[in-house]
C-alpha cells in the first residue's frame, strides 16, 4: 500500500512539471550522457518487444515451461532456475527473452519476480553464482520480494546473475545495493536512484523517498550505466566497451521489465 501511494504521489508531482525529470546518478559525469527511451513497454506480453538504441528484445514469453527449448543450454546443477520456472509461470512472475544488438550479438534471459530468498539457494555450494551473491550481500532468508535474473550473453558463454530485493530498494534506497555477478571478482553494484535533475541541473532528493531507478557500478565504484523506470524508461550508459554494454543492456531490459510484472 505504502509503495502505491508513493507511485500515485510520484505520478502527480512529474504531471505537474509536464515533463519528465532525468534521474541523477551517484557519478555526475553520467548526467550530460544521452539518453535512449525505451519503446515497447506499455505492452502486456502479448508479443512484446522492448527497444531502446541499438538493442531490442525478441518477444517476451511467459508461458515457456520446464524443458523448454532454448538456443544456448547452460548446465548448471540443482538449478534454481528450473526449479521455480513452472510454478512461476503459473502465477505469471516470469519473463524470457532474447536481446539482440545491430551487431548480431544475442543472449539468452530468465527472470523471476517476488521470489523468496530461501528458493534461490542451493544447498551449501560456494560455486553457485546465487550463493556468492549472497555471501557478497549478506543476505539471509528473511528476503520475500526479490527479484531473480539470469543473463547468458553469448552461445556457450558463463551465465551473469543479477539479484534485487524489491523491499529493500524501494525502504532504504539511499544503502541498499544489489549484485549483477558472474563469479566472486567479476561483478556489478547495482545501487536504486533516490535523485532527479531540477531545471538548474542540480541533484534533488525525491520529494516522497522510495527510488525511481538503478545504476550499475563496477568494481572501482565508477557508474557505467543506469536506467530510469520513470514513464516509459530510459537507459544511460558510460564509457564503456561493447562487449560490456551489451551486458548492461540486458540487465536494463530485465528491470524495465520487471515493473509490468508487478
Amino acid at each position: 500500500m505504502q509503495k502505491v501511494m508513493y507511485s500515485f504521489l510520484l505520478i502527480i508531482v512529474l504531471q505537474a512539471c509536464n515533463s519528465v525529470p532525468k534521474i541523477a546518478v551517484s557519478d555526475s559525469s553520467l548526467h550530460t550522457a544521452e539518453g535512449l527511451t525505451v519503446k515497447g513497454r506499455n505492452g502486456f506480453f502479448i508479443k512484446q518487444k522492448l527497444s531502446f538504441g541499438e538493442y531490442r528484445t525478441t518477444a517476451v514469453n511467459r508461458s515457456w515451461t520446464k524443458g523448454s527449448s532454448w538456443g544456448f543450454r547452460v548446465p548448471v546443477p540443482n538449478d534454481w532456475v528450473e526449479r521455480l520456472n513452472i510454478d512461476f509461470v503459473r502465477r505469471k512472475q516470469t519473463v524470457r527473452f532474447s536481446l539482440v544488438d545491430q551487431a548480431g550479438h544475442q543472449s539468452e534471459v530468465t527472470a523471476f519476480s517476488k521470489v523468496r530468498w530461501h528458493d534461490l539457494s542451493i544447498g551449501n555450494n560456494p560455486n553457485s553464482i546465487v550463493n556468492i551473491i549472497g555471501d557478497i550481500m549478506q543476505i539471509g532468508d528473511g528476503g520475500v520480494n526479490t527479484y531473480a535474473v539470469r543473463i547468458i550473453p553469448a552461445k556457450n558463454a558463463v551465465p551473469w546473475e543479477m539479484i534485487i530485493d524489491n523491499n529493500a530498494a524501494q525502504r532504504n534506497a539511499k544503502t541498499y545495493t544489489g549484485l549483477l555477478a558472474k563469479s566472486k571478482t567479476e561483478y556489478y553494484i547495482v545501487a536504486p536512484v533516490y535523485k532527479l535533475l531540477n531545471k538548474q541541473g542540480n541533484a534533488v532528493n525525491l520529494p516522497f523517498g522510495g527510488s525511481v531507478g538503478f545504476e550499475f557500478r563496477n568494481q572501482e565504484g565508477q557508474t557505467v550505466a543506469a536506467v530510469s523506470l520513470m514513464e516509459r524508461g530510459t537507459v544511460y550508459f558510460g564509457q564503456v566497451s561493447a562487449e560490456e554494454k551489451f551486458l548492461l543492456a540486458n540487465a536494463a531490459a530485465a528491470l524495465l521489465l520487471q515493473q509490468q510484472l508487478d
